[in-house]
């Protein structure tokens, strides 16, 4: 099985599958413990990542990216601090689409070289 397949609305990270469940603003799935809402969530208690329906765009994309880089961490049982790994995840969120897709052309045209 690959490392992460993706559906309709639904996701698998090493075999777990996930749900992205777009909810309203004001979905107490988007509060915090100390009462704030935030525009998204991943509730490793339940697989779903929770996400406000008013996201759009380029913010949507990046906070879904955020958003993945905690899935991973969950599904990896990495024990990270949760200080560096918001910094990861919004560093992933604004970053991450680049070094892939350069880390791809790179590849391909090493690959091109090689055969």
């Amino acid at each position: 099985m690959p490392l992460f397949e993706v559906g309709d609305r639904m996701f698998q990270v090493n075999g777990q599958t996930w749900i992205i469940e777009p909810v309203g603003a004001s979905n107490d799935h988007l509060r915090r413990s100390d009462g704030s809402i935030t525009v998204a969530v991943a509730d490793n208690n339940d697989k779903t990542i929770y996400i406000s329906d008013l996201l759009n765009g380029k913010f949507l994309e990046c906070v879904i990216c955020h958003e993945l880089v905690h899935v991973f961490s969950f599904e990896n049982n990495l024990s990270i601090p949760i200080e560096t790994e918001e910094i990861i995840a919004n560093f992933m969120s604004l970053y991450g689409r680049d070094i892939i897709y350069i880390a791809d052309d790179i590849m391909s045209s090493l690959a091109r070289r090689i055969a």
